[in-house]
């Protein structure tokens, strides 16, 4: 969303002498409970860094992506009923909707004005299935500077506990989010402190000034770049948030993101199989808007690293072409390419959305360069929305994704650089490669509020992973054409293949400002499990979680 013009942020000098005092008297004047908090240098410096996160918060009210929120949210997206960006292929928060009561979202009437806003939520989930993290197979993982492979069993119950700090103050934003898990106990790649009951981070922590056509933006935060807010095969957010620069440049025709991102050197060895480099994600996306007919986009990301020295500005102008410098010789770095739509060129209630990735492709069969595998993925879907003679707001939805078996790896070589593209053992994209997937589903929803889908899936896995290791194609360069045998490969998905079909059913419903809760059941039919050849096997699997939230802590800024 484009907030209004950024061009007196502070016009008047006098008002924010009356924010000054506001919050002064907020701090400092004696409540009716007779609580006096004291006047003291401590509580000077209080009242300064109050008034310092006030003056840089924003146009805009919005919670974070990954929120209990997001289900409606999606829900919404697909029939028109919210908005996320002007060409609706960046995915950063949750800023609202209108397909439900207005309480649910963030921005209702009072949001509009000046204020901040402090919103505790937590979580218990019951589950039956203790798999949440990808079994790499026995690759090694790097952790605590110890070789460890990276385990697939966790608990089947887990709690989470959350607090967003949201500040707006004319046409800046400051927000934090802070989230506690105690999956995070089990998950070899979290950095943190694990000797405790749980384990929490910092998700989000960024400062953003907006003006009259996009925004700057600095910190943290949870993002998506793709025309779906759950997953993107380019830039989402399954891997752990990161710190990064982000410019928004938009229109009523054409949106353009660019982001650069320097990633801790102290933790680059879960991505370098044991070494330390300088490692740095550049991307940017150009997206063309067809108004009522939807947009079109393309984007790119490099994950390059350096052993010393600055960044090459070639691979961090915003204007330049990455594939041409790639493709090229003039850069080092592992490049993307990825293309994105969302349309409506049959009708308003017909929609499709999809995205195609494309890591790497061989055009020719010249040299040892060229017998590198392809690998590529498109993930793709058509939307049928309320055209049943029902009065509830429904979704028919047929999709499809399709995983290339080595998308997102890379040479030995490049392995040892760190070029991975992958951030603290988890890939920037999709989380993971070698499989494909087609689900039909149908979703309904009510106003007050509660969803509940259904539908079947057909998926299938093969053995790789997104740390499979590839023949050393350098060492191998004598080895006559075709030899190595990825261009002539034709197994998809690669080795014993896991086949799943599940017939699921999801409900959630939401009360007032106090509780949301959703059930989960998936009745689903296994063969070869873990890619291990064995019959098929029946293999239910269950879960409820109960969310409990507070947002009525509000207070308006002048």
């Amino acid at each position: 969303m484009i907030s209004k013009s950024f061009s007196k942020p502070f016009s008047s000098f006098f008002s924010v002498m009356r924010l000054f005092r506001t919050l002064d008297k907020i701090i400092c004047a004696e409540s009716k409970d007779n609580f006096i908090l004291k006047r003291s240098s401590t509580h000077k410096i209080s009242r300064f860094c109050v008034l310092y996160i006030a003056l840089f918060a924003a146009a805009s009210f919005a919670v974070q992506l990954e929120n209990w929120r997001l289900p409606y949210y999606q829900s919404g997206i697909i029939r028109g009923a919210g908005v996320s960006s002007p060409s609706g292929m960046f995915w950063d928060d949750i800023k609202g909707g209108t397909d439900s009561d207005s309480a649910l979202w963030p921005d209702s009437v009072r949001f509009n004005s000046d204020h901040w806003i402090i919103e505790p939520s937590a979580s218990y989930t019951v589950a039956t299935d203790d798999t949440l993290f990808i079994d790499t197979s026995g690759v090694d993982h790097y952790v605590n500077d110890k070789k460890q492979a990276q385990l697939s069993q966790v608990r089947g119950s887990y709690w989470t506990g959350q607090v967003l700090n949201d500040i707006r103050y004319k046409n800046f934003l400051l927000r934090q989010t802070l989230n506690v898990n105690s999956r995070n106990k089990d998950d070899l790649d979290y950095r943190g402190k694990t000797d405790r009951f749980a384990a929490g981070k910092i998700v989000e922590a960024y400062c953003q000034a907006d003006w009259k056509y996009g925004f700057f933006r600095f910190g943290r935060l949870n993002r998506n770049w793709s025309p779906f807010p759950d997953r993107s095969l380019i830039l989402s957010s399954n891997t752990q948030s990161y710190d990064a620069l982000e410019i928004q440049l938009a229109s009523s025709v054409f949106e353009f993101r660019d982001m650069f991102a320097v990633f801790p050197y102290s933790s680059s060895d879960i991505d370098a199989s044991g070494n330390h480099y300088n490692r740095y994600l550049t991307a940017h996306s150009l997206n063309v808007v067809l108004g009522k007919f939807g947009a079109v986009g393309i984007t790119e990301t490099v994950l390059f690293t350096r052993s010393s020295g600055l960044p090459d500005l070639q691979l961090i102008n915003p204007f330049s072409i990455y594939t041409v410098i790639n493709t090229n010789g003039e850069g080092d770095g592992n490049l993307m390419l990825g293309l994105q739509w969302n349309l409506h060129t049959i009708s308003r209630n017909i929609s499709f959305k999809g995205q195609v990735l494309i890591d790497d492709y061989q055009v020719d069969n010249k040299g040892p360069q060229d017998q590198e595998p392809n690998h590529w993925g498109a993930d793709m879907g058509a939307y049928f929305t309320d055209f049943l003679p029902l009065k509830l707001p429904h979704i028919v939805s047929a999709e499809y994704r399709y995983l290339s078996r080595w998308l997102y790896t890379v040479a030995p070589s490049n392995t040892l650089r760190g070029e991975r593209y992958s951030y603290l053992g988890r890939s920037l994209g999709a989380a993971d490669n070698d499989g494909d997937c087609f689900n039909l589903s149908f979703l309904v929803s009510g106003k007050k509020f509660w969803t509940a889908n259904g539908g079947i899936s057909l998926a299938r896995k093969g053995e790789n992973s997104i740390w499979s290791a590839w023949k050393n194609i350098s060492a191998d360069s004598l080895i006559a054409p075709d030899e190595l045998g990825y261009r002539t490969e034709k197994s998809f998905p690669s080795g014993i293949v896991e086949r799943t079909f599940d017939f699921y059913l999801n409900m959630r419903g939401y009360y007032k400002n106090l509780a949301d809760i959703s059930f989960r059941v998936d009745n689903c039919w296994i063969k070869n499990k873990n890619n291990a050849i064995a019959s098929s096997c029946y293999d239910p699997r269950l879960s409820l979680t109960l969310s409990l939230h507070y947002c009525d802590f509000f207070v308006r800024l002048p």
